[in-house]
């Protein structure tokens, strides 16, 4: 369907391009020549009982209407891609998925220090993968430095990994969050169970 989309698309501007020129450069004489033409088509059109005028024009009113409609929806509501095509492939073609990008992104992120939560967003363009990831992180770790890292996991998953290509550089929204109240008291109290018997 995209390609039915372009050609539409390629010969309603050229339409327009030939239209303009002609009314930019000439426009007495185009006005002219389209007043006659609207003039005959009035007069034939006037020949026509209104009995059988009125039914066709209103069928290709219809169609007309109908077809733009599809247009309209097949462009608006086009789904996106759900596999990207795999770059560093010789003698064949592979493919992943979106949803394999992404669990791949979050348990390599989840593993750098300061990252409590992750949440990343994949998506296939022309140009290659977008990445947008929603990570918190702690507030003692620096926030640029973790986003550079965070980034730099990303790229390297998605490139180095997976053999993908980056439309853009991945964006990261960082949210600083302190650690839950309590919880390094319950990790500097808790005692592994092969230890248990080590006092005695």
């Amino acid at each position: 369907m995209n390609t039915v989309n372009r050609v539409v698309l390629v010969i309603l501007l050229l339409a327009v391009m030939v239209l303009c020129s002609l009314l930019l450069v000439v426009p007495v004489d185009t006005l002219r020549i389209v007043a006659e033409q609207a003039r005959g088509l009035a007069d034939a059109l006037a020949r026509v009982r209104p009995i059988v005028r009125l039914p066709v024009g209103i069928l290709l009113a219809v169609i007309v209407n109908l077809i733009a409609i599809l247009l309209i929806i097949l462009e608006v509501g086009r789904r996106a891609p759900t596999s990207i095509k795999v770059e560093q492939v010789s003698g064949g073609e592979a493919t992943l998925g979106v949803s394999s990008i992404a669990d791949q992104l979050k348990v390599e992120i989840n593993q750098l220090p300061g990252v409590t939560q992750v949440k990343p967003k994949v998506s296939a363009k022309r140009r290659g993968v977008v990445v947008e990831l929603d990570a918190k992180v702690a507030t003692e770790t620096g926030v640029p430095a973790e986003a550079e890292r965070i980034v730099e996991t990303a790229r390297r998953v998605i490139e180095d990994k997976m053999g993908l290509k980056l439309a853009r550089p991945p964006k990261v929204n960082i949210e600083a969050v302190r650690p839950a109240a309590g919880r390094e008291e319950r990790e500097a109290s808790f005692t592994p169970p092969e230890e248990w018997g080590s006092d005695e």
